[in-house]
């Protein structure tokens, strides 16, 4: 008996003296892996009825947006390009200049729009666009953890404007994010490089 209860004491010493010297440190945040697209071409966009075309890559597919908010927008070209690898979708809204929709207002708009990230952006950076076959606009680079990390807008001045957002359906992190958001960033500069008006 006292050798079975010299024998208990002994090993619960040793697993407490163990116990007391194993480090415990917390694991490191980790980051799921990203499967980007393969690219596998690009081909060039052309909406029936809507003055413009331009470059998509071959992973992207297109949605036509039919309403906004109960309106029915199926007859202005607005389109959702939908990116289902990255769950990123750049929302695409045309609106043709007159009298009622100056270019002022409709860049007034979009630079509201896009300020109003500000209190989740980091910084906000405009770039200017001009693509050399009459397309021009800005480019906003929203940094942070903002729900959009990239608003643009591009225009021909005289007739036509094009607003885009890219958003992601995922919990807003610039970390966690800045790859995809990198490899978004190049699919919507050719996008914009390509871009024509009809």
């Amino acid at each position: 008996m006292y050798r079975s209860l010299i024998f208990f004491l002994l090993l619960s010493l040793s697993a407490v003296l163990i116990s007391c010297h194993t480090d415990q440190s917390p694991k490191p945040a980790g980051y799921p892996r990203i499967h980007f697209p393969t690219d596998t071409g690009h081909y060039v966009y052309q909406p029936q009825d809507c003055p413009y075309t331009f470059e998509l890559p071959d992973y992207m597919r297109v949605e036509k947006k039919e309403k906004f908010f109960e309106e029915d927008v199926s007859g202005n070209c607005w389109f959702n390009l939908i990116c289902d690898t990255l769950n990123a979708t750049i929302y695409l809204s045309y609106k043709e200049l007159d009298q009622r929709m100056s270019l002022l207002n409709l860049m007034e708009d979009a630079y509201r729009l896009t300020y109003k990230h500000t209190n989740k952006a980091d910084y906000i950076q405009p770039r200017e666009l001009d693509n050399g076959h009459g397309g021009v606009g800005l480019i906003y680079y929203v940094g942070g953890d903002a729900a959009s990390n990239i608003q643009f807008f591009i225009t021909d001045t005289t007739q036509h404007f094009v607003r885009g957002a890219l958003y992601f359906y995922a919990h807003p992190n610039a970390d966690s994010l800045q790859p995809v958001i990198r490899f978004m960033v190049d699919d919507i500069d050719r996008m914009l490089d390509s871009w024509r008006w009809q």
